[in-house]
């Protein structure tokens, strides 16, 4: 079978650039748009309109995506064009509808925001969703993009030019601002229009390195009713997800804004910020994955596909759980040095909404695997208990304590459905319950106790006032603590030890191999 470790290792130092972008779009664009919280939870409010749209396929997207990739697995280009042109047509249809709905509600922004009253704040709301629509085709040519590139496992290459299409927007908004103020219509287009730049050249390299282009792909763009029944019963179940996923995770900025306001909008996304940048990492960091588990199916090696599993969760656990866990134990640090202490409501947001990662390293992997296995009945069951769980505790709740009740029942879905994927991966591993923890959860103990207990110790002594040196050093301070963690974990945890260590050698062997061949050549 063909290796895919040199792309998974340039997928990641891609990410690490990503990673650092958007760190440093929290350090710097932030702080300008939340100078005005009611002007930033509009803001807010408009921009989370796009992950509306990036669920516009109704669950035909992740299904085509495993079939992709199947296709391209065994070598069947023409199967896979078409599968892209099918899901074309889907998102074509629902991106219309969507910029449709945005429109009118670009004419009656009362509609949506509870509190919105001054010309101002009509004016920036008709504006920024009018934009929206406007630009509503760069989601779709993202979504194709990423399966053309993600079922080769090449996904690196579209992060690059995203990278270089995020660090302009970054840099560009000293451009918009104003006496402290920035002009955020002015900001925003000068994104959108960038962002349209860049998907252009990934266009133009997928034509170029794959010969896919997009002229095949129009020419596939219409309803094939034979695709369609050899994808329906997966995406069904993808569109229940999507659905729930909606209704659990991305619509509370609304129910917010229209129970509570723009004002506490801006406190909440404080943390939904936060919660979207881990998980633009984790998804980053699940991408390469993703094929991959369906190329092991499509190839029927259900043995490797088990190995497979249980290392990608074992050795992105400390990846993922020590950095959330910290950001979680310094999060008043964390918000007072970024944003400022006027935004103290967001600390307890921010801490209960780091914890929903905690498991990510299970959900993400499992969630995969129960897809690319069509395990439809396992996905409906854990969407279903989520939606019930979530706006059941949000109806019981509200009224005695606020919207500060959407990141405590948000937890609780997470951590149940944490529960529901460890026995789900037993099954599938089989494996004992207990056999499980103790080679996959027991290692991390002592490396978890390490971080809270260094942290609980150390925070008493980090910074509480807003400044761009003190965020710094409550970062440096949360990166340090995971990384010794981590290297506890190294100790701990023989699969990680094994893992880390044959790439070591791996590049040991590449060292002596390029050197060998030197002294060959002179």
């Amino acid at each position: 079978m063909q290796s895919y470790t040199k792309n998974y290792f340039k997928i990641y130092a891609t990410q690490l650039l990503s990673i650092f972008i958007n760190v440093l779009s929290l350090v710097i664009v932030i702080p300008y748009l939340s100078n005005d919280s009611k002007i930033y939870g509009i803001y807010t409010l408009c921009i989370s309109f796009n992950i509306f749209l990036s669920y516009s396929d109704i669950g035909f997207l992740n299904a085509g995506y495993k079939y992709a990739s199947e296709y391209y697995a065994k070598n069947k280009k023409n199967e896979e064009i078409k599968i892209i042109g099918f899901l074309t047509f889907i998102l074509l249809i629902f991106t219309l509808l969507f910029a449709v709905v945005i429109i009118i509600f670009s004419f009656y922004p009362s509609w949506l925001i509870k509190d919105i009253s001054t010309a101002k704040d009509i004016s920036v709301a008709k504006n920024l969703l009018l934009l929206l629509a406007l630009f509503s085709p760069n989601m779709l040519i993202q979504r194709i993009l990423q399966i053309i590139y993600g079922v080769r496992v090449q996904d690196y290459i579209l992060q690059t030019i995203l990278v270089v299409v995020n660090a302009l927007k970054i840099a560009s908004v000293y451009f918009f601002i104003k006496n402290g103020q920035c002009n955020i219509i002015g900001y925003f287009l000068f994104c959108q229009i960038t962002a349209l730049i860049g998907l252009l050249v990934g266009v133009f390299l997928a034509k170029r390195k794959f010969s896919v282009s997009f002229k095949s792909i129009i020419a596939n763009t219409r309803f094939s009713r034979e695709t369609y029944r050899s994808i329906k019963g997966l995406a069904l179940s993808s569109l229940y997800i999507t659905i729930a996923w909606i209704l659990f995770y991305e619509f509370d900025p609304y129910a917010i804004a229209k129970l509570s306001g723009a004002e506490a909008v801006a406190y909440y996304s404080v943390g939904l910020t936060c919660l979207a940048f881990f998980r633009s990492i984790f998804g980053a960091l699940f991408n390469p994955f993703n094929a991959r588990f369906n190329h092991f199916v499509a190839l029927k090696n259900f043995e490797g596909l088990a190995n497979f599993s249980k290392t990608v969760i074992c050795i992105l656990l400390p990846a993922i759980m020590f950095p959330t866990l910290a950001l979680s134990l310094l999060s008043k640090q964390f918000v007072y040095t970024w944003i400022g202490d006027k935004y103290q409501q967001s600390v307890q947001i921010v801490a209960l909404l780091s914890l929903c990662n905690l498991f990510a390293f299970i959900n993400y992997p499992a969630g995969i695997l129960s897809i690319a296995t069509k395990k439809t009945k396992f996905i409906y069951i854990i969407s279903t208990v989520q939606i019930i769980v979530y706006w059941g505790g949000i109806i019981l709740f509200f009224h005695k304590y606020g919207y500060i009740v959407f990141a405590y029942f948000e937890l609780a879905c997470f951590s149940i459905t944490s529960i529901f994927y460890t026995f789900f991966l037993c099954d599938f591993l089989q494996k004992n319950i207990f056999i499980f923890l103790k080679e996959l959860i027991v290692p991390a103990i002592l490396p978890v106790g390490l971080l809270i207990f260094s942290l609980l110790f150390l925070r008493n002594y980090l910074p509480l006032e807003k400044n761009k040196l003190y965020l710094l050093e409550v970062v440096i301070t949360a990166i340090v603590s995971s990384g010794a963690s981590m290297l506890l974990y190294y100790f701990t945890s023989p699969i990680f030890k094994n893992y880390i260590n044959n790439i070591f050698i791996r590049i040991k062997q590449s060292v002596t191999n390029f050197g060998g061949r030197k002294i060959k050549l002179l």
